[in-house]
Parts: C-alpha cells; sequence; structure tokens
C-alpha cells in the first residue's frame, strides 16, 4: 500500500472530525449568542437595566462561530459557488474545476493563518485591546481566525485528495435540486 494511500485517510479522518468538532462549537455558539441577546433584550425593554457586556460578547461569539464553521461548510458543499459555466462541463472538467478551487481555497486558507499569527502576536506583545466597552483583548477575536483557516485548510487538503476517487460534482442551485421532476418540466 502506498504512503499516498495509507496518508489521505487518516488526514482525512482528522480533517473532518475537526470540522466535525468546530460545527458542534459553532451550534453551540449560535445558542450562547441567541441566549445573550435575548437576556439583553429582557434587561433593556422589560426591567430597564441595559448590560454593558452583551454587544461584546456576542459580537466575539459570533465572530467565533463564523470561522470555526468553515471548514464543516466545504466538506459538505455548503460553500458559495459560481457555477453557470462549470455546471456544463463534462465530469473531467468539473473534477478540475472542483481541483482548482480546492488548491485555490488552500493557498489561501495557508496565507490567512500566517497572516492572522502574525497580527495575533503583535496583539499579544503589545497588549492590544479592542476599542469596545470591555476592552477584551484583541487576540480573543483573532484566535478564531487562525483556527477556522487552518480547519479550512486541512478540510481543503484532504477534499483534494479524495476528489479523484469520488465521481465527478454535480453543480446545481439549491432551488434546482428541491424541484420535483414533473414541476421542472413546467419551469421551463
Amino acid at each position: 500500500m502506498s504512503t499516498e494511500k495509507t496518508l489521505s485517510p487518516r488526514l482525512g479522518d482528522v480533517a473532518d472530525i475537526l470540522s466535525l468538532l468546530a460545527k458542534r462549537l459553532s451550534e453551540l455558539g449560535i445558542v450562547a449568542m441567541t441566549a445573550m441577546i435575548t437576556y439583553e433584550v429582557v434587561a433593556r425593554y422589560v426591567f430597564r437595566a441595559p448590560t454593558r457586556w452583551t454587544s461584546d460578547v456576542a459580537t466575539t461569539t459570533m465572530i467565533w462561530l463564523t470561522f470555526l464553521a468553515m471548514g464543516y461548510c466545504l466538506r459538505e458543499g455548503h460553500m458559495i459557488r459560481i457555477t453557470a459555466v462549470i455546471g456544463q462541463l463534462p465530469d473531467r472538467g468539473r473534477k478540475l474545476a472542483e481541483a482548482l478551487s480546492l488548491v485555490a481555497v488552500l493557498g489561501f486558507s495557508v496565507f490567512a493563518v500566517w497572516i492572522a499569527s502574525d497580527a495575533m502576536i503583535d496583539s499579544i506583545a503589545f497588549g492590544r485591546r479592542q476599542p469596545s466597552m470591555l476592552r477584551m483583548p484583541s487576540w480573543i477575536n483573532e484566535l478564531p481566525v487562525i483556527l477556522g483557516f487552518a480547519i479550512l485548510s486541512l478540510q481543503a487538503l484532504a477534499e483534494l485528495l479524495r476528489l479523484p476517487s469520488r465521481p465527478a460534482p454535480i453543480f446545481v442551485g439549491a432551488a434546482e435540486q428541491e424541484l420535483p421532476a414533473d414541476k421542472e418540466e413546467d419551469a421551463r
């Protein structure tokens, strides 16, 4: 068995596990953010006692959940795609387009990890704080960028390694997928 065949499934498993874990954390973040905003609304409009922390913490939570979910979105094919042209290509062309797209995602993600890591190291070294009510350390909002793009880069690499053994991707919009066969004929 070649190294590529043994390495690829392991990398794919690690990427999938990290993406799924990050997705679960993002789901918890949505619940937490919803609870915080609900608490703020009740405190402000029912008890006339607005909080100082809700906006900052909810915004930070939103940043975390957004970046953490990127790898899972790539894995499940939920990234935004413009498929008007590539959807018409033959199987080989669609696979090539998918490979090029994954290489671009991988390259950008590695670059983003590098740049965001430098920014976070500077923030820690200089003690930067957010210009907000709580004045939280800036690295708290910079860390999810690093983690999210690191997970995305692993997932992109895993998907790239899996691509040759998978059928060519089918590029159709969500609305097109949901149309029953008889309504699809009527729409034309």
